[in-house]
Protein backbone atom coordinates (compact mmCIF):
# COMPACT_ATOMS: atom_id res chain seq x y z
CA UNK A 1 0.00 0.00 0.00
CA UNK A 2 1.54 3.31 -1.08
CA UNK A 3 1.73 6.37 1.16
CA UNK A 4 -1.29 8.11 -0.40
CA UNK A 5 -3.50 5.03 -0.11
CA UNK A 6 -2.32 4.42 3.46
CA UNK A 7 -3.12 8.01 4.43
CA UNK A 8 -6.57 7.71 2.84
CA UNK A 9 -7.16 4.38 4.61
CA UNK A 10 -6.21 5.78 8.02
CA UNK A 11 -8.32 8.88 7.44
CA UNK A 12 -11.30 6.69 6.54
CA UNK A 13 -10.86 4.68 9.75
CA UNK A 14 -10.68 7.89 11.76
CA UNK A 15 -13.87 9.21 10.17
CA UNK A 16 -15.69 5.92 10.72
CA UNK A 17 -14.50 5.75 14.33
CA UNK A 18 -15.55 9.34 14.92
CA UNK A 19 -18.95 8.69 13.33
CA UNK A 20 -19.51 5.71 15.61
CA UNK A 21 -18.68 7.84 18.64
CA UNK A 22 -20.88 10.69 17.47
CA UNK A 23 -23.78 8.32 16.80
CA UNK A 24 -24.16 7.76 20.53
CA UNK A 25 -23.46 11.05 22.30
CA UNK A 26 -24.48 11.40 25.96
CA UNK A 27 -28.28 11.28 26.13
CA UNK A 28 -28.16 13.70 29.09
CA UNK A 29 -26.00 16.57 30.38
CA UNK A 30 -22.31 16.56 31.23
CA UNK A 31 -21.80 18.64 34.39
CA UNK A 32 -18.45 19.76 35.78
CA UNK A 33 -17.27 18.46 39.15
CA UNK A 34 -13.91 20.05 39.96
CA UNK A 35 -12.33 19.36 36.60
CA UNK A 36 -14.17 16.22 35.47
CA UNK A 37 -17.70 15.77 34.23
CA UNK A 38 -20.58 13.62 35.44
CA UNK A 39 -23.39 12.57 33.11
CA UNK A 40 -26.92 13.39 34.30
CA UNK A 41 -30.06 12.34 32.44
CA UNK A 42 -32.38 15.20 33.38
CA UNK A 43 -36.07 15.57 32.53
CA UNK A 44 -38.96 17.53 34.02
CA UNK A 45 -39.03 20.41 36.45
CA UNK A 46 -40.15 21.25 39.97
CA UNK A 47 -39.26 19.86 43.34
CA UNK A 48 -38.35 18.02 45.31
CA UNK A 49 -36.14 16.57 42.55
CA UNK A 50 -35.91 12.78 42.29
CA UNK A 51 -32.32 11.48 42.01
CA UNK A 52 -31.86 7.91 40.77
CA UNK A 53 -28.83 5.70 41.50
CA UNK A 54 -28.33 2.57 39.41
CA UNK A 55 -26.90 -0.72 40.64
CA UNK A 56 -23.51 -2.34 40.00
CA UNK A 57 -22.82 -2.99 36.32
CA UNK A 58 -25.65 -0.73 35.14
CA UNK A 59 -25.70 2.84 33.83
CA UNK A 60 -28.04 5.81 34.25
CA UNK A 61 -29.87 4.87 31.04
CA UNK A 62 -31.32 1.86 32.87
CA UNK A 63 -33.84 4.26 34.50
CA UNK A 64 -35.20 5.43 31.13
CA UNK A 65 -38.59 3.70 31.59
CA UNK A 66 -39.13 5.45 34.94
CA UNK A 67 -37.73 8.91 34.17
CA UNK A 68 -40.54 10.20 31.88
CA UNK A 69 -43.20 9.00 34.30
CA UNK A 70 -41.58 10.87 37.19
CA UNK A 71 -40.92 13.92 35.00
CA UNK A 72 -44.68 14.39 34.65
CA UNK A 73 -44.85 15.67 38.24
CA UNK A 74 -41.31 16.77 39.21
CA UNK A 75 -37.64 16.88 38.18
CA UNK A 76 -36.19 13.45 37.40
CA UNK A 77 -32.42 12.87 37.31
CA UNK A 78 -30.44 9.65 36.77
CA UNK A 79 -26.70 9.75 37.51
CA UNK A 80 -23.69 8.03 35.95
CA UNK A 81 -20.97 8.04 38.59
CA UNK A 82 -17.37 8.93 37.69
CA UNK A 83 -15.98 6.46 35.17
CA UNK A 84 -19.40 4.91 34.54
CA UNK A 85 -21.69 5.40 31.57
CA UNK A 86 -20.84 8.68 29.86
CA UNK A 87 -19.16 10.21 32.93
CA UNK A 88 -15.44 10.97 33.00
CA UNK A 89 -13.01 9.37 35.41
CA UNK A 90 -12.50 11.49 38.52
CA UNK A 91 -10.59 11.28 41.78
CA UNK A 92 -11.90 7.96 43.02
CA UNK A 93 -14.79 5.47 42.82
CA UNK A 94 -15.76 4.67 46.43
CA UNK A 95 -19.23 5.70 47.60
CA UNK A 96 -18.20 8.58 49.82
CA UNK A 97 -16.59 10.10 46.74
CA UNK A 98 -19.68 9.26 44.67
CA UNK A 99 -21.93 11.03 47.18
CA UNK A 100 -19.73 14.14 47.05
CA UNK A 101 -19.49 14.05 43.25
CA UNK A 102 -23.25 13.63 42.88
CA UNK A 103 -24.10 16.46 45.26
CA UNK A 104 -21.55 18.78 43.63
CA UNK A 105 -22.82 17.98 40.13
CA UNK A 106 -26.42 18.61 41.19
CA UNK A 107 -25.48 21.95 42.72
CA UNK A 108 -23.49 22.97 39.66
CA UNK A 109 -26.39 21.95 37.41
CA UNK A 110 -28.75 24.17 39.42
CA UNK A 111 -30.74 21.18 40.73
CA UNK A 112 -31.22 22.11 44.36
CA UNK A 113 -32.44 19.88 47.17
CA UNK A 114 -33.77 18.54 49.31
CA UNK A 115 -34.05 15.42 47.15
CA UNK A 116 -36.01 12.21 46.91
CA UNK A 117 -33.32 9.54 46.50
CA UNK A 118 -34.09 6.35 44.57
CA UNK A 119 -31.54 3.55 44.76
CA UNK A 120 -31.57 0.20 42.98
CA UNK A 121 -29.44 -2.70 44.24
CA UNK A 122 -26.00 -1.32 45.23
CA UNK A 123 -27.44 2.14 44.59
CA UNK A 124 -29.45 1.56 47.76
CA UNK A 125 -26.22 1.58 49.75
CA UNK A 126 -25.27 4.85 48.03
CA UNK A 127 -28.55 6.44 49.20
CA UNK A 128 -27.48 5.75 52.79
CA UNK A 129 -23.97 7.11 52.25
CA UNK A 130 -25.43 10.23 50.61
CA UNK A 131 -27.93 10.73 53.46
CA UNK A 132 -25.13 10.35 56.00
CA UNK A 133 -23.04 13.00 54.21
CA UNK A 134 -25.93 15.39 53.48
CA UNK A 135 -28.72 14.66 56.00
CA UNK A 136 -30.48 17.97 55.40
CA UNK A 137 -30.64 17.34 51.67
CA UNK A 138 -32.72 14.14 51.74
CA UNK A 139 -36.50 14.57 51.87
CA UNK A 140 -37.58 11.06 50.89
CA UNK A 141 -36.18 7.68 49.84
CA UNK A 142 -37.33 4.82 47.60
CA UNK A 143 -35.26 1.64 47.70
CA UNK A 144 -35.71 -0.64 44.67
CA UNK A 145 -34.70 -4.18 45.61
CA UNK A 146 -31.84 -2.49 47.38
CA UNK A 147 -28.72 -4.08 48.78
CA UNK A 148 -28.55 -4.50 52.56
CA UNK A 149 -25.09 -4.17 54.20
CA UNK A 150 -25.43 -7.76 55.46
CA UNK A 151 -25.98 -9.10 51.95
CA UNK A 152 -24.73 -12.57 51.01
CA UNK A 153 -23.12 -12.75 47.56
CA UNK A 154 -21.26 -15.37 45.55
CA UNK A 155 -17.51 -14.81 45.23
CA UNK A 156 -15.14 -16.76 43.02
CA UNK A 157 -11.61 -17.89 43.74
CA UNK A 158 -9.70 -20.08 41.31
CA UNK A 159 -12.96 -20.77 39.50
CA UNK A 160 -14.78 -21.96 42.61
CA UNK A 161 -17.80 -20.01 43.85
CA UNK A 162 -18.65 -19.51 47.49
CA UNK A 163 -21.55 -17.65 49.11
CA UNK A 164 -20.54 -15.30 51.92
CA UNK A 165 -21.36 -11.96 53.51
CA UNK A 166 -19.85 -9.07 51.56
CA UNK A 167 -18.96 -7.04 54.67
CA UNK A 168 -16.73 -9.84 55.96
CA UNK A 169 -14.41 -9.31 52.99
CA UNK A 170 -13.35 -5.87 54.24
CA UNK A 171 -9.56 -5.54 54.31
CA UNK A 172 -9.22 -1.86 55.27
CA UNK A 173 -10.22 -0.22 58.55
CA UNK A 174 -11.83 2.88 57.06
CA UNK A 175 -13.11 4.31 53.81
CA UNK A 176 -11.13 7.39 52.65
CA UNK A 177 -12.64 10.86 52.79
CA UNK A 178 -13.79 12.24 49.44
CA UNK A 179 -11.29 14.35 47.54
CA UNK A 180 -12.73 17.83 47.03
CA UNK A 181 -9.82 19.52 45.22
CA UNK A 182 -9.70 20.15 41.49
CA UNK A 183 -8.55 17.29 39.28
CA UNK A 184 -5.39 18.53 37.54
CA UNK A 185 -4.64 15.50 35.36
CA UNK A 186 -6.94 12.74 34.16
CA UNK A 187 -5.79 9.33 35.44
CA UNK A 188 -4.28 6.77 33.10
CA UNK A 189 -6.73 4.07 32.14
CA UNK A 190 -6.82 0.58 30.71
CA UNK A 191 -9.67 -0.95 28.79
CA UNK A 192 -11.34 -4.20 27.84
CA UNK A 193 -14.30 -5.09 25.66
CA UNK A 194 -17.29 -6.20 27.73
CA UNK A 195 -20.00 -8.40 26.29
CA UNK A 196 -23.53 -8.49 27.64
CA UNK A 197 -26.51 -10.36 26.28
CA UNK A 198 -29.65 -8.52 27.38
CA UNK A 199 -32.05 -11.10 25.98
CA UNK A 200 -35.53 -9.55 26.07
CA UNK A 201 -34.76 -7.40 29.15
CA UNK A 202 -34.81 -4.19 27.08
CA UNK A 203 -37.90 -4.99 25.01
CA UNK A 204 -39.83 -1.99 26.38
CA UNK A 205 -37.04 0.50 25.69
CA UNK A 206 -36.98 2.59 22.53
CA UNK A 207 -35.00 1.28 19.57
CA UNK A 208 -32.57 4.18 20.00
CA UNK A 209 -31.94 3.31 23.65
CA UNK A 210 -31.52 -0.39 22.85
CA UNK A 211 -28.87 0.61 20.32
CA UNK A 212 -27.17 2.76 22.97
CA UNK A 213 -27.07 -0.19 25.37
CA UNK A 214 -25.67 -2.49 22.68
CA UNK A 215 -23.01 0.06 21.73
CA UNK A 216 -22.05 0.72 25.32
CA UNK A 217 -21.77 -2.91 26.44
CA UNK A 218 -20.77 -4.71 23.25
CA UNK A 219 -18.85 -2.26 21.08
CA UNK A 220 -17.38 0.59 23.13
CA UNK A 221 -14.30 -0.49 25.15
CA UNK A 222 -14.86 -0.16 28.89
CA UNK A 223 -12.16 1.94 30.55
CA UNK A 224 -11.00 1.73 34.15
CA UNK A 225 -8.22 3.09 36.35
CA UNK A 226 -5.93 0.23 37.45
CA UNK A 227 -5.51 -0.18 41.18
CA UNK A 228 -8.52 1.85 42.24
CA UNK A 229 -10.39 0.32 45.17
CA UNK A 230 -14.17 0.55 45.49
CA UNK A 231 -14.22 -0.11 49.26
CA UNK A 232 -17.63 -1.76 48.89
CA UNK A 233 -17.02 -4.33 51.62
CA UNK A 234 -15.59 -1.64 53.92
CA UNK A 235 -18.59 0.59 53.26
CA UNK A 236 -21.03 -2.20 54.07
CA UNK A 237 -19.09 -3.09 57.21
CA UNK A 238 -19.16 0.54 58.37
CA UNK A 239 -22.91 0.86 57.75
CA UNK A 240 -23.63 -2.49 59.42
CA UNK A 241 -21.65 -1.55 62.52
CA UNK A 242 -22.96 2.03 62.70
CA UNK A 243 -26.54 1.60 61.56
CA UNK A 244 -27.91 4.58 63.50
CA UNK A 245 -25.61 6.94 61.60
CA UNK A 246 -26.93 5.68 58.26
CA UNK A 247 -30.69 5.64 58.79
CA UNK A 248 -33.28 8.08 57.47
CA UNK A 249 -34.97 9.13 60.72
CA UNK A 250 -38.41 10.61 60.00
CA UNK A 251 -37.83 10.70 56.24
CA UNK A 252 -40.57 8.88 54.25
CA UNK A 253 -39.27 5.58 52.92
CA UNK A 254 -40.72 3.04 50.49
CA UNK A 255 -38.99 -0.34 50.18
CA UNK A 256 -39.80 -2.10 46.91
CA UNK A 257 -38.79 -5.76 46.88
CA UNK A 258 -38.71 -8.05 43.86
CA UNK A 259 -41.17 -10.87 44.45
CA UNK A 260 -40.42 -13.12 41.50
CA UNK A 261 -36.70 -13.88 41.68
CA UNK A 262 -35.08 -17.09 40.45
CA UNK A 263 -33.79 -19.39 43.17
CA UNK A 264 -30.09 -19.17 44.02
CA UNK A 265 -28.23 -22.46 43.92
CA UNK A 266 -26.60 -22.21 47.34
CA UNK A 267 -23.73 -24.27 48.74
CA UNK A 268 -22.78 -26.18 51.91
CA UNK A 269 -22.79 -23.01 54.03
CA UNK A 270 -25.79 -21.27 52.47
CA UNK A 271 -28.54 -23.48 51.04
CA UNK A 272 -31.07 -22.18 48.53
CA UNK A 273 -33.68 -21.99 51.29
CA UNK A 274 -31.33 -20.14 53.66
CA UNK A 275 -30.36 -17.62 50.97
CA UNK A 276 -34.00 -16.92 50.10
CA UNK A 277 -35.02 -16.54 53.75
CA UNK A 278 -32.04 -14.29 54.48
CA UNK A 279 -32.73 -12.10 51.44
CA UNK A 280 -36.41 -11.64 52.35
CA UNK A 281 -35.49 -10.82 55.95
CA UNK A 282 -32.99 -8.19 54.85
CA UNK A 283 -35.65 -6.46 52.74
CA UNK A 284 -37.90 -6.29 55.81
CA UNK A 285 -35.04 -4.95 57.92
CA UNK A 286 -34.69 -2.00 55.53
CA UNK A 287 -38.04 -0.78 56.85
CA UNK A 288 -36.33 0.01 60.16
CA UNK A 289 -34.31 2.75 58.50
CA UNK A 290 -37.22 5.19 58.85
CA UNK A 291 -40.05 5.77 61.30
CA UNK A 292 -42.26 6.39 58.26
CA UNK A 293 -41.79 3.34 56.03
CA UNK A 294 -43.74 0.77 54.06
CA UNK A 295 -42.91 -2.18 51.83
CA UNK A 296 -44.19 -3.05 48.37
CA UNK A 297 -43.54 -6.54 47.02
CA UNK A 298 -43.38 -6.41 43.21
CA UNK A 299 -44.93 -9.79 42.40
CA UNK A 300 -44.19 -9.59 38.67
CA UNK A 301 -40.55 -8.56 39.06
CA UNK A 302 -37.18 -10.07 39.69
CA UNK A 303 -34.27 -7.89 40.77
CA UNK A 304 -34.78 -5.28 38.00
CA UNK A 305 -38.11 -3.92 39.23
CA UNK A 306 -37.63 -0.58 37.47
CA UNK A 307 -37.55 -2.47 34.16
CA UNK A 308 -40.16 -5.15 34.89
CA UNK A 309 -42.65 -2.77 36.54
CA UNK A 310 -41.64 0.85 35.92
CA UNK A 311 -45.18 2.12 36.60
CA UNK A 312 -45.05 0.60 40.08
CA UNK A 313 -41.72 2.31 40.82
CA UNK A 314 -42.96 5.66 39.51
CA UNK A 315 -46.14 5.30 41.58
CA UNK A 316 -44.09 4.63 44.73
CA UNK A 317 -41.95 7.71 44.03
CA UNK A 318 -45.10 9.79 43.51
CA UNK A 319 -46.51 8.59 46.83
CA UNK A 320 -43.42 9.95 48.62
CA UNK A 321 -43.63 13.15 46.58
CA UNK A 322 -47.29 13.68 47.54
CA UNK A 323 -46.60 12.98 51.19
CA UNK A 324 -43.90 15.65 51.21
CA UNK A 325 -46.20 18.12 49.47
CA UNK A 326 -49.00 17.46 51.95
CA UNK A 327 -46.66 18.13 54.87
CA UNK A 328 -46.22 21.77 53.80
Amino acid sequence: MNKILLTHFLLTLTILSGSAQESYPPPGRLVDVNGYKLHLIHQGEGGPPVIMFHGAGDIALIWKLVIPKVAKFTTAVAVDQAGEGWSEHGHSIHMRQQAYDTYTALQNAGIKGPYILVGHSLGGILTRVFANAYPGEVAGVVLVDATHPDVVLKFYKEGQGKWQRMRLRASEETVPDPITSRLLHFPETKSFQPKRDFGDLLKDFSEEDRERFDWFYNHRPYTYVPGRKSYEAETMKSIYENEAAYNFGETPLVVISGGNKPDKEGDDNWTTEALKEHSEQLQKELLKLSNDSRQIVARKSGHQVHIDQPKLVAKAIKSVYRKLKNRK
